[in-house]
Formats: C-alpha cells, structure tokens, sequence
C-alpha cells in the first residue's frame, strides 16, 4: 500500500493560518492540494497529518468535514507525526509519500511520476526536489521512501534537524536517488509569505480555466510571463530547514 502523507498547521510564523486561506478562487491551500492530488494512479489512501496544538482544530475541522482521513500528532517532532500517522493503520504500508501543505500547484502527475522512479530505481528514497543545487521542484516537492526506512529513522535519528524535518535520516543513511519531472523548472513556487500566496494566486486566475493543469503548463507560463515571478522574488527555498540546521543540537 502507498500512503501520501500531507504535512499541515495553521502555525506558520511567516503566514499565519495559510493552510486554509483561499488560494484558487474560495478553495483554500489544503482543499486545493488534496483536489488536485486525489486522481493519483498510484497512491492508495491520503492523510492529512497536522498537530494536537489548539489552533490546528481547524485542519482536523476540514478534513472531518470533507472527509478526508487526520492525524494528530507532536508539534515539533514532525518525523514521529509522520510514523505514528502510517503506523497506526491496519494495514502497514509499505511505501510512503511526503507532500508539504504549501504547495497548492501540485499536482497527481507529479506525485505518480516520482512514484514511479522511486518504484523502479531500487532506491529507498526517491525524489524531484529536496536536493540543491540540481534537483529543485519546489511547489511540486514529492518525497517517496519506504515505510522501514521512516521506521528507522523514527528509531534512530537523534538530531533536532533530523526529528523537525522528516527525511535528513533518510538522506543520509539510505539509498537515494533523484530525477526531475521538468527539466526546466527553477521557481520557488512554495507558499511561506503572502507574497508567495500573490504568486500562485496569479497563476492559478491565469491557468485555472484550462482545467487539469500540470508542471509543464506552469513552467510555459513563467517562461513567457516572468514578470509574475517578480511578485515573491525575495522568496527564499528551504529556509526553514537552514534555520534549523543552524540552531541544531542532539535531543538524546
């Protein structure tokens, strides 16, 4: 079984409460990503993983809601949220999929295309993105890894990085492998400033009435619309993951 992962708070200190702010005429961050994720070929069963903090009732709120499957879990300890999440089914999965809320331009061909590369290259850790210089989708990050790697990590990793974010240990400790969905893609198209929210905002007025856009679609329109790139060009990739590497300590 393979199990998409979508990671989501309300507790952004950049922008606030963006998870569920209108981002596609009235459909919010998360609705969104899940409508544009849900006709995935590959991935079997979607959770929406966010925090047992207060102001994340909201998330739990929508998923109930909607109908979407949640899973509560600790705030900060975002690689424990993620095992807890896929280990609690009855059924234990064998492949899952990372996806970050704030990327609403995602999209199902993206997901399968990474899906697929992963299941064929015999590595445990599959990628288009999260691997700078050359390997850079983001807005379109996907991260597919075995669920026994997560478990070790889960086990294992002792740093805060590699506990904040999901897969530091797995980078390091297992077989990875990366390949691009779009070649040339090169834009920071991830929403962590209003600024961002702007950005995509636009793209999606501009493409929204072609229907089922993808990353290619996306890419032909910043080549011959640069100028929407100037709304969040002060944007900034991974910077959350920098804060952290910087402020790093061993939590045993």
């Amino acid at each position: 079984m393979t199990v998409a992962i979508i990671q989501a708070r309300m507790g952004s200190t950049r922008l606030p409460g963006k998870v569920l702010l209108p981002v596609n005429g009235e459909a919010s961050i998360l609705a969104t990503l899940l409508h544009r994720l849900s006709p995935s070929k590959h991935i079997d069963r979607f959770i929406v993983a966010t925090t047992e903090l207060p102001e994340d009732q909201a998330i739990a709120d929508f998923c109930e809601r909607h109908g979407f499957d949640c899973f509560r879990g600790s705030d900060w300890d975002v690689l424990d949220r993620f095992y807890q999440a896929a280990n609690r089914l009855d059924e234990t999965p064998e492949t899952i999929v990372r996806i970050c809320c704030d990327n609403p331009l995602h999209h199902h061909s993206v997901a399968d295309f990474v899906i697929e590369n992963y299941k064929s290259s015999g590595a445990d850790y599959f990628s288009n993105s999260n691997q700078e210089p050359d390997y850079l989708e983001d807005g379109f990050d996907t991260e597919v890894f075995r669920f026994s790697a997560l478990k070790t990590a889960w086990e294992k990793a002792e740093l805060m990085s590699e506990r904040e974010h999901v897969c530091p240990y797995i980078k390091k400790h297992f077989k990875c492998a990366w390949k691009k969905a779009n070649a040339d893609y090169q834009f920071k198209l991830s929403v962590d400033t209003a600024q961002d929210l702007a950005a995509v905002r636009t793209i999606f007025t501009i493409l929204g009435e072609t229907g089922d856009f993808g990353i290619d679609e996306v890419v032909q329109l910043l080549q011959n619309r640069p100028e929407i790139l100037e709304i969040n060009k002060e944007s900034k990739i991974n910077s959350g993951f920098e804060k952290s590497l910087k402020e790093d300590k061993n939590i045993s």
